[in-house]
């Protein structure tokens, strides 16, 4: 089998563990691991027994440990092939502080960070050299020594890192590790494509040859490009516009271009293609008034730039439909400029016959449409009416005639009946004549038309429209509940469950019903290595998770602590606390990155209060009450918000039947009582999942009327409470 060193700061051993799982049954793995001790052998001089390839675990970590970098340029000899791949991680400060700590090389200023480190490294301790030295002056020596040859070869070391390219770890993730699976089953004779942050030599034009990478499908190391050039050249605002032009191109970065764009306009307001490119933006994203103020800037600036007055008149007509002088303005020059279609054309004609009043500029508007366009069917028709309106009745039927041709739809008796005459039972009486019946028509025949040869208006979109949910415990109660909840209001659900039918059926009955996209993962939250390979394997347009919802738990046995089933506490730690965490662990490094994304995790009751005979069912609920408290203090300041919710007896779910093993008798526990409703939870995780992003809902808690406690309830009878029946 093949052999593959690894080498890394001791620090990163989880994610090199995580490499050796990629590899399992590929290669066998050597790990070269240092840490930052001064006696620490430096990973130097673990090379030597050696051969093969290596895969090379870079990091924050890595470019500033002592062990790590001394003499580093043995790690990057001809004579070995290096896989380099660059991490971004968490790191634990004091009391439980978290920040993302991320190596960048792509800037010579974000190499220079690391250059400097060890150049202010090595003057701090020269400063402060008998502070060390009344300590152990031999070992300051020696550690003075290590960090003095580190800060003469640091730059060679970080350049050349740099100029040779790496993939990054999260790349690695996104693709199930298939380019690290390459290299490692590649021979030493085969090339290696350019990893996508391969740095491009420096070019007397980085835009044209940024796009010549892009078209070739190297898009990051494209974006790469663009962003050193940008950092080295400032004051070339081009850069920073076609930075941001190739970001949204990619559909999951148009967030990342917007900025992009803001921070160009911030600088020089007046950019024409900038302040185009944001009203496009923004029009996509539903901000119409700042596309509208972008576009008029533009408007004041270069007032003929291509399409912009075509788009704006459009815009105008569209959602400001009380601006229809200023829309009729703007489609005017669009038309005196040459550029406008045939469509432009019939809305400008539109709005002059309409309800500016001007019919014979309209008449010469929608000829001209129809030159531009000889089959535009309502072009010919509203002609045809316009100059029957004018008293020109025979050039009014040959158009008239066009336009049944073109669509069989305008040829009604109504028409018939203005147009030739032809008497029919529906004819309106005689005073009124036959352009009465026509105009009478119009708006009954221009609403078909428009279900027909048009696509009708779309409906407005649901609020989790292109918004993805993940789910665990999603084939029966709240998982499910919650399922058919956020599918009414359009969210794209990942499922997860055990049971692989359910999981098939369920989907089958929300695309049906809702008409929602649905991926399930068949899983077991309890199985560590399964949930991280799952979710790293999720297919491209599945992996920006927007709301994840830890739904799975269960109650196993109901007995006082020293009669407990060890079985039964095993089950209920597995899956109450490690499943969350694993699922948890696995899906919010995503949302770190994004900026955005929310955790629900489903608690209960029993996190609030204990019960006899509830012991360790209470302590893992507990702890997931915990759990949640210190993710959010975690999450905060990467705009991701953590919340639970706390139900309590919840009817519609197997949790009576899971805890009493399957005993239908025991568990028939809500008989003379009404409890909540699986859909009551997920009518509540609904209101959690839709507020907006500047609120979190911490802790909801949800008991029944007839409940004051766990141990309170009122068991009367159920008819009081029972909940209608829906219509």
């Amino acid at each position: 089998m093949i052999s593959v060193a690894l080498a890394y700061s001791l620090d990163d051993e989880p994610t090199a563990r995580r490499l050796e799982e990629a590899l399992t049954g590929i290669a066998n793995c050597t790990h070269l691991s240092v840490g930052r001790e001064n006696e620490a052998e430096p990973l130097r001089d673990r090379l030597d027994d050696i051969a093969g390839d290596l895969v090379l675990l870079i990091s924050d970590r890595f470019l500033t440990n002592p062990n790590c970098m001394l003499g580093a340029d043995a790690l990057l000899t001809a004579d070995r092939r290096v896989f380099r791949t660059v991490l971004e991680d968490v790191e634990y400060g004091e009391e439980g502080h978290v920040e993302v700590v991320k190596t960048q090389l792509s800037s010579r200023a974000e190499q220079m960070h690391y250059i400097n480190h060890w150049h202010d490294r090595y003057i701090e301790l020269r400063r402060d050299t008998e502070t060390y030295a009344e300590a152990d002056r031999a070992s300051f020596e020696r550690y003075l020594r290590k960090i003095r040859e580190t800060s003469v070869t640091a730059p060679a070391v970080v350049d050349k890192l740099a100029r040779e390219g790496w993939y990054a770890y999260r790349e690695l993730l996104e693709n199930n590790f298939g380019p690290l699976i390459d290299f490692v089953r590649q021979n030493d004779n085969t090339p290696m494509a350019p990893p996508p942050n391969a740095p491009v030599e420096s070019s007397d034009d980085p835009i044209g040859e940024a796009w010549k990478l892009a078209d070739e499908g190297r898009t990051e190391a494209a974006l790469n490009l663009l962003v050193t050039s940008r950092d080295a050249q400032p004051e070339d605002p081009d850069l920073q516009y076609n930075y941001a032009l190739m970001l949204a191109l990619s559909a999951e970065r148009l967030t990342d271009a917007r900025a992009e764009v803001d921070t160009l306009l911030n600088r020089d307001p007046h950019h024409p293609a900038g302040l185009f490119l944001s009203g496009e933006l923004h029009e996509a994203a539903g901000a119409f008034r700042r596309a509208r103020s972008d576009w008029e800037q533009l408007s004041d600036v270069v007032p003929t730039f291509p399409g912009l007055n075509e788009r704006l008149g459009i815009l105008l007509d569209e959602r400001f439909p009380d601006h229809y002088v200023e829309a009729a303005a703007y489609l005017r020059r669009a038309v005196k400029s040459g550029e406008a279609s045939a469509d432009t054309l019939y809305r400008y004609a539109e709005l002059l016959g309409g309800r500016l009043g001007k019919r014979n500029k309209a008449i010469k508007m929608l000829r001209r449409a129809i030159r531009a366009d000889p089959g535009h069917a309502p072009a010919h028709y509203r002609l045809a009416v316009a100059l029957y309106d004018s008293g020109k009745r025979e050039e009014a039927r040959k158009n008239y005639l066009v336009a049944t041709s073109l669509e069989p739809a305008y040829d009604t008796p109504a028409n018939q009946r203005a147009f030739y005459g032809a008497a029919t039972p529906e004819q309106p009486e005689p005073d009124a004549g036959p352009l009465a019946a026509l105009k009478q028509n119009i708006a009954q025949l221009e609403a078909m038309l428009v279900a027909r040869e048009t696509p009708a208006p779309a409906p407005p979109p649901k609020p989790g429209a292109g918004k993805t949910v993940l789910i665990s415990g999603a084939t029966s109660g709240i998982g499910l509940a919650t399922a058919h909840r956020l599918a009414a209001d359009g969210y794209r659900l990942a499922l997860i469950g055990r049971r692989e039918e359910r999981l098939q059926q369920i989907g089958r009955n929300l695309r049906e019903r809702h008409g929602v996209e649905v991926h399930h993962l068949r899983l077991d939250v309890r199985d560590r290595q399964s949930v991280g390979q799952a979710i790293a394997a999720l297919p491209e347009a599945w992996r920006t998770i927007d709301v994840l919802i830890n739904n799975a738990g269960k109650a196993k046995g109901f007995d006082p602590i020293h009669a407990g089933s060890l079985d039964h506490w095993d089950e209920m730690i597995d899956v109450n606390l490690r499943g969350l965490l694993y699922l948890t662990r696995a899906v919010t490094p995503g949302m770190v990155r994004r900026g955005r994304g929310m955790v629900i995790n489903v608690a209960s009751t029993a996190g609030k209060e204990v019960y006899p005979n509830g012991n360790v069912y209470c302590a893992t609920k507990h702890a997931v009450d915990a759990l949640t408290y210190a993710m959010r203090l975690d999450l905060v300041k990467h705009g991701v918000r953590v919340g639970q919710i706390c139900p309590a007896h919840v009817e519609e779910t197997e949790f009576a039947l899971v805890r009493f093993d399957g005993d239908a008798e025991r568990a028939k526990i809500y008989e003379d009582f009404q409890p909540l409703r699986a859909q009551d939870v997920a009518e509540a995780i609904h209101f959690m999942v839709t507020q907006p992003p500047h609120v979190n809902v911490l802790d909801l808690v949800l008991q029944g009327t007839q409940q004051a406690s766990s141990t309170v309830v009122d068991r009367s009878g159920r008819d009081k409470f029972a909940p209608k029946e829906e219509e």
